[in-house]
């Protein structure tokens, strides 16, 4: 079941990262602080399921349960993973960190897209008190779509109460 969640997650992880915009071809040693960030990552977050897919890093954390229902209030349990996670971005000022947050399909569209809204500013405001720019990060929800597991039982809805984080240089916003 681990393999087939993990499998998923990979696939999401592919979709997700190539849809993020880059302005420019990425330096050698700009490379190499991504490489950096992602061996920091894997190696200081064991929980976290960290990829990396060109000049992107991505994290999830697929085991953890984030969220409480209708809530976007980061379970405190998980603080000192994302303290951790900070701690590394810290490092690498000049990088940028994408949030998306996430809900389960339980709640009308509407509600679910605030939500995960919400479940992203509340990600991000976590990497702020630990020092990280808040000018590095930007948040979006996603409401339920593009879930990491089953929404016909519990633990599924729980692990897709989630926030996924895709960090990289160069980041631009699609105006709008």
């Amino acid at each position: 079941m681990k393999k087939i969640l993990f499998l998923a997650i990979s696939i999401l992880i592919t979709f997700t990262m190539m849809s993020c915009h880059h302005t420019k071809k990425l330096t050698q040693q700009q490379h190499n602080d991504l490489e950096d960030v992602y061996n920091s990552l894997k190696k200081d977050m064991p929980e976290a399921l960290v990829t990396m897919q060109g000049d992107k890093v991505k994290v999830v954390l697929p085991e953890s349960v984030l969220f409480d229902i209708n809530s976007s209030d980061i379970n405190k349990e998980y603080m000192p993973i994302l303290g951790k996670m900070a701690g590394i971005l810290n490092k690498y000022p000049k990088t940028s960190i994408l949030i998306s947050g996430y809900t389960d399909i339980s709640g009308k569209e509407a509600y679910n897209n605030e939500l995960s809204k919400k479940r992203a500013d509340n990600a991000k405001q976590v990497f702020v008190s630990n020092n990280v720019k808040g000018n590095r990060m930007y948040t979006w929800g996603r409401g339920s779509k593009d879930p990491i597991a089953d929404n016909g039982t519990d633990a599924g809805r729980a692990q897709n109460r989630r926030v996924e984080y895709v960090i990289m240089y160069n980041y631009q916003p699609d105006a709008k």
